[in-house]
């Protein structure tokens, strides 16, 4: 109906050789649109009629305040609004609408509403300087987006962040290939694109075929037509968006880091207890298989229900240092502190700062340990269903076949997988977990770093369980915490270590960063599962 009527319009114009402006045309509006929209799109899209002022389209707007999804109706003149204004160059187009956006952005917000807390929690934008924003597609609906460069007008993540590079001069796509600098090993560099792209794109194929997307959400890259969000306070606002960018699902929640806020209190408890123990176990299995070196409490979300997902899986193929999974310094730092752990990384004389002082209690993050969440505090051989099957798929291609296969970035992440893939076959889980941190140096107490091993403690799932384990309580909890009984306590009720898991870990050990040497105990379960006489 929409055409016939457009089209309609149009000959009657093109009739009446004295008719100035086609009225049936210029009131067509957003109600005419017959493009197909998710609900969020839906939601987010302005409406519009053609005869309004300041309309114009993607094409025809130099900067925008307002982006829409709908394309401009077929057969129809592109609407074009004056150039300049108060305060504008004369050669500027500004828009208050634009049609033919594929993309609507939005700025991310300092904090948001969790009900399960009741209360806002904050929202981290990261300390990359990557522009992340909230994005609305007419065909997947909410979105995350984010790139590393390539966004004109100065844009800033926050005002402490570098301007994003208007170029991507070392890999960008109208670059030629045969001038484009090497992909290096890490990813989400900023300043890069194609080889960012690349590096999350194969990690998102591996994912979907080790049947660990549940772990974290999807992403894929895509060109965007839009407009960075109109904020006034923002130098780049509304300025035209042409170039690729990277598209996530969104995971929902906020990030555990926010949610408990260094303190445990009887909401967050609760929440804690609220989440598989299955999504926390296949999120360190992702962890360990792909080698995440920079796993924090920022980038591990939990949902209003619970769930649990991983996000920003940029340091992948690298050294293990999850909060996930014990021995590395993320979690370390939750366990006794970052002055403990890092204490050269301080600002003032080492001297003076260095040896930190442990914490008398650790961050609730560590009852996000995986053993708290798998039978017996042991995962052994017990890989998520569908994983092992990928792993024997990999581990009969050569390192090239699998780097060409999933188009990776760089070499050595096919060779590291390979590893970690062998590794997993030959004894499970902790055999890979502990052959890894064999090849990683000890951590003294004052480096920072995501290369360190700091020795397995025992586990501590709950707000107190023996006198290894005490976790922050916040100080107006602190009665109801001790009224709690043992049970209600713990993250899984009943979940002893196995003879496994006291095999492992029977109970504290040495280590360089507590002033003392290694303990010999751990020194040959290492030896024994490395196969060492």
């Amino acid at each position: 109906p929409m055409r016939f009527a457009a089209r309609s319009a149009l000959a009657l114009c093109l009739c009446a050789a004295a008719v100035v402006s086609c009225e049936g045309v210029n009131t067509l509006s957003s109600k005419d649109n017959t493009l197909a929209k998710h609900p969020d799109a839906q939601a987010a899209s302005p409406e519009w009629t053609l005869d309004e002022e300041g309309l114009g389209t993607w094409e025809t707007c130099d900067t925008c305040e307002q982006c829409i999804l709908d394309p401009l109706p077929a057969g129809v003149k592109p609407p074009r609004p004056n150039g300049g204004g108060p305060g504008r160059d004369p050669g500027v187009v500004h828009c208050k609408k634009c049609l033919g956006c594929n993309v609507i952005l939005t700025r991310m917000k300092e904090s948001q509403p969790m009900k399960a807390l009741g209360k806002d929690v904050k929202v981290f934008s990261g300390a990359s300087g990557a522009a992340v924003m909230k994005g609305v597609t007419a065909e997947r609906g909410n979105v995350f987006v984010k790139t590393w460069c390539g966004l004109k007008g100065n844009y800033r993540q926050t005002p402490r962040n570098h301007p994003l590079p208007t170029k991507c001069e070392h890999d960008g796509e109208d670059i030629p290939s045969s001038q484009r600098r090497p992909c290096q090993l890490k990813g989400g560099i900023f300043g890069w694109s194609e080889c960012n792209f690349k590096f999350l794109n194969a990690l998102d194929k591996l994912a979907e075929d080790a049947n660990l997307t549940a772990a974290t959400p999807r992403t894929w890259t895509e060109h965007v037509k839009s407009f960075i969000p109109w904020q006034e306070d923002d130098e780049a606002k509304g300025v035209k968006v042409d170039t690729r960018m990277q598209f996530y699902e969104v995971a929902e929640g906020a990030s555990i880091e926010a949610l408990y806020g260094g303190v445990l209190d009887a909401r967050t408890m609760a929440l804690t207890k609220k989440i598989p123990h299955e999504d926390v176990v296949r999120a360190a299995v992702f962890d360990l298989l792909f080698s995440e070196q920079d796993r924090h409490g920022q980038n591990v979300f939990v949902s209003e229900t619970g769930r649990l997902h991983v996000i920003d899986n940029e340091g992948a193929f690298g050294p293990i240092n999850s909060m996930l999974i014990p021995g590395g310094q993320k979690y370390e730092v939750y366990r006794i502190g970052y002055n403990a752990v890092c204490c050269g990384n301080l600002p003032g004389p080492e001297e003076k700062n260095c040896p930190g002082k442990i914490s008398d209690a650790s961050a609730p993050e560590v009852m996000i340990d995986y053993r708290c969440h798998a039978p017996g505090r042991f995962i052994g051989t017990a890989l998520p269903p569908g994983l092992e099957p990928f792993l024997r798929r990999i581990e009969k291609m050569s390192a090239q076949a699998v780097f060409d296969h999933y188009e990776m970035s760089h070499l050595e992440h096919a060779k590291t997988l390979k590893v970690r893939v062998s590794e997993m076959l030959d004894g499970g889980f902790e055999r890979a977990m502990i052959a890894q941190y064999a090849r990683q140096p000890p951590g003294d107490g004052k480096q920072y770093g995501n290369d360190f091993f700091y020795g397995l403690q025992p586990a501590c799932c709950g707000a107190k369980e023996g006198a290894h384990c005490k976790v922050r309580i916040a100080v107006h909890e602190e009665q109801s915490f001790n009224n709690l009984s043992e049970e209600d306590k713990l993250v899984w009720p009943g979940n002893e270590p196995g003879r496994e898991a006291n095999t492992l870990w029977p109970g504290p050990v040495e280590a360089p960063h507590l002033k003392r040497p290694m303990g010999i105990k751990l020194r040959r379960v290492r030896r024994f599962l490395l196969g060492i006489d």
